[in-house]
């Protein structure tokens, strides 16, 4: 699999820019924010996707690894096509776009021409877990929280900030679900299940 593409800029058109590469001329589509950081007659590194559209090979450049992996998980959702998720990144940036999948806020990505309600809440609901989980594993060996010991329960305080709970009450939480659970392996995620859940 191609991972990305090298080589001097020749050509940036509204929606696609043209790579020479030991001047073989490849065109790849791209979204706004990658063809704005772009100058015709400079060197140029894109992550690359490609899709198989009538018995040709269609080339997507990006410039950061993180948004090309977002355009492949909007391919993978139902009514959501390439020339959709191109448009979806050229008006989102990659973190808003994640922020509002997390915030559940399909009205953000219903602005998008082309992508109607029901494809706005298709795609949250297709994504948001996938999301959350990564959110969580990337808290798990952040800094420490301020009077929470390290380990599971600290990483599961870290998490429920994340999801918006004042760091009082996320400690009060992870505390109580601890003292009331009689297994003591329980991982950050279990707690985080755990915790979130009381009332």
């Amino acid at each position: 699999m191609f991972e990305y593409l090298a080589g001097e800029v020749v050509r940036i058109g509204s929606d696609r820019v043209t790579l020479d590469i030991s001047g073989v001329g490849y065109g790849l589509k791209a979204p706004g924010g990658t063809l704005s950081k772009l100058k015709e007659g400079s060197s140029a590194r894109l992550f690359i996707s490609h899709r198989i559209r009538d018995d040709q090979m269609v080339f997507f450049g990006f410039s950061q690894p993180e948004e090309r992996d977002l355009f492949e998980r909007l391919c993978q959702v139902s009514g959501v096509g390439p020339a959709s998720a191109l448009a979806l990144l050229s008006h989102i940036t990659p973190e808003n776009f994640k922020n509002a999948i997390l915030d559940g806020d399909s009205k953000v990505l219903e602005k998008v021409k082309g992508i109607g309600k029901k494809t706005a809440q298709r795609i949250v609901l297709d994504l948001r877990g996938a999301l959350e989980k990564e959110d969580l594993a990337s808290i798990v060996g952040s800094p420490a929280v301020a009077g929470v010991p390290e380990g599971p329960a600290a990483d599961a305080v870290r998490a429920l900030q994340v999801l918006g709970f004042p760091v009082v009450e996320a400690q009060d939480r992870v505390r109580r679900v601890v003292a009331e659970q009689s297994d003591s392996a329980l991982i950050a995620e279990d707690l985080v299940r755990l915790a979130s859940r009381r009332t």
